[in-house]
């Protein structure tokens, strides 16, 4: 008998998801000690791991398919803004207009800033607002991870998590808009332009409203049973997230609007597992690692002076923003600074959104979408930080109120 026949081949063949799995695993063990003994956000240890480990560290994990990585990041940052969406009470802001103003200035300042900055680097007009709408998002994973991971309540919580899901709205909205243009400088007809950003909106929109009001039907069912209903809502999320690729609607947009249908058309809160359970946490702590693992850090040593003053002015346009409105709000400015500063984070959405770009643009992966990467990865490991800090600063956080 031929040995081959049942023993392996060298050199082994093995399955990107083995090198995903131990990644995984690792993550996870310096996650927890930087918990117990630095006192930091869990999510520094699993993009930090994945970063390390991956080809823009020590490159002892091959790069992750695209596909492959794609779905799993679609599935964790589903179940994030839908948390983030069902977290968020819309009437607050017909309660106090000023949070309206202040989300809407903070978004324009964020836009017009990064702007006008990439205009000084001769960045050409269309493709400036499109980093610019970009610029516009706070991570919703970093903020409801960090928030849920710290327990924190109070006002800057809850102001972050509805600035958040407005950034998310802002961002996703605009770039397709921009993104439009761009097409239309590349020769596409003016009814595409016109229609493919309405309908993918409008559609998502719609779906989203369609889903949400699913949600909250089961629920009225199986609310008793919240174990049940989080394995079937982990599933009707994946459902929702597969559906709105299919009808090539924004599967981001869909299961946000999904999250604020079902806290808008109920008085009260209701209460979800974390990340909807097990399986919805390990796929988030899969997703920050595989980010980890994706990275790319060619913008920062091609342009590092151009990624460094972009986190710079990105910041400092959203901190002055909520500084300058937080007395018509009804928060103290220290407050306004805590808010200001948890507002930075960027993470799976922007990236999301510059892979898209870079897909329909190859110029533009070759170009401002490295320098946009070596952004992502610098906030992605400081984000959660910055917002661990400024919600202790505020004093919102377990820790600091016992």
């Amino acid at each position: 008998m031929i040995l081959s026949a049942y023993l392996p081949t060298w050199p082994l063949s093995v399955s990107p998801a083995l090198w995903l799995a131990l990644a995984l695993v690792i993550a996870v063990l310096v996650g927890e000690g930087l918990v117990r003994y630095l006192r930091l956000p869990r999510i520094v240890g699993y993009v930090g791991i994945g970063l390390l480990l991956g080809p823009a560290g020590l490159n002892l994990i091959p790069e992750l398919p695209a596909a492959e990585w794609r779905l799993l990041v679609d599935l964790a940052l589903g179940i994030l803004l839908f948390e983030l969406g069902s977290k968020v009470n819309l009437r607050w802001l017909k309660a106090n207009p000023w949070i309206a103003c202040t989300s809407l200035l903070e978004a324009a300042a964020t836009f017009f800033a990064v702007f006008g900055l990439l205009l000084w680097f001769d960045v050409a007009h269309v493709t400036a607002a499109v980093v610019a709408t970009i610029a516009i998002a706070t991570s919703p994973a970093i903020v409801v991870r960090t928030v849920t991971e710290s327990r924190a309540r109070g006002q800057v919580t809850e102001r972050l998590l509805l600035m958040t899901a407005l950034n998310c709205i802002y961002a996703i909205i605009c770039h397709k808009l921009a993104v439009a243009f761009m097409h239309g400088e590349a020769g596409t007809s003016l009814i595409h332009t016109v229609l493919q950003p309405l309908y993918l909106i409008g559609g998502s929109a719609l779906l989203g409203w369609l889903f949400g009001s699913a949600f909250n039907f089961i629920h009225r069912h199986l609310g008793q049973h919240e174990e049940t209903f989080s394995f079937i809502l982990f599933g009707m999320i994946a459902i929702a997230t597969i559906v709105a690729a299919t009808l090539k609607l924004s599967p981001m947009l869909v299961l946000l609007a999904a999250g604020l249908i079902t806290r808008y058309q109920r008085q009260r809160p209701r209460t979800f597992l974390p990340h909807f359970g097990s399986a919805g946490a390990v796929l988030v702590v899969l997703m920050f690692t595989a980010n980890g693992l994706a990275a790319n850090l060619d913008g920062l040593r091609d342009s590092m002076l151009l990624v460094l003053l972009l986190i710079l002015v990105r910041m400092i346009a959203k901190l002055l923003s909520v500084l300058v409105l937080a007395k018509f709000s009804g928060i103290s400015l220290q407050q306004a600074l805590a808010l200001g500063i948890a507002l930075v984070p960027m993470s799976s959405l922007t990236l999301l959104l510059t892979l898209d770009t870079a897909a329909a643009f190859p110029a533009f992966a070759s170009g401002l979408g490295l320098v946009l990467m070596s952004c992502i990865v610098i906030l992605e490991l400081a984000g959660p930080i910055l917002v661990q800090m400024a919600l202790r600063g505020a004093g919102e956080t377990l820790e600091e109120k016992t």
